[in-house]
């Protein structure tokens, strides 16, 4: 298996939906949730090196697929197909406590995991 098909390896996968928008999630570990939120071109097999490295340290990683490929190479062409996403925009949103389609999904995504789990399948 290549890298990029086996980055996700061990792994579980649902979907999770909020505002009428379903996405993926994929879930490792056990403990409280931190939702790790990839950058494009989407989930790399670096950004799935880093979840386990949050599951390692008792955490529960939780990746929601918000575009581009399942799991992708970070090399070339990937910017093509996106559109104007830019998640430091969505960050500053969501530190501002303004809102946009992908930060009330996220806010959504999040409030469950306060309490030491990810959100349920569906909401």
């Amino acid at each position: 298996m290549s890298a990029t098909t086996d980055a996700l390896a061990g792994f579980t996968k649902e979907p999770f939906t909020a505002q009428g928008k379903t996405r993926d999630l994929y879930r490792i570990g056990e403990g409280p949730a931190v939702i790790v939120i990839s950058e494009i071109p989407g989930i790399t097999p670096l950004v799935a090196s880093f979840a386990r490295k949050v599951a390692e340290r008792g955490l529960t990683a939780v990746l929601p697929h918000l575009f581009g490929s399942r799991v992708r190479s970070p090399r070339g062409g990937h910017r093509q197909g996106h559109g104007p996403i830019c998640i430091s925009r969505q960050f500053s949103l969501l530190a501002l406590a303004r809102t946009s389609p992908i930060t009330v999904w996220l806010r959504a995504l999040a409030a469950p995991s306060t309490t030491g789990a990810a959100a349920p399948a569906s909401a």
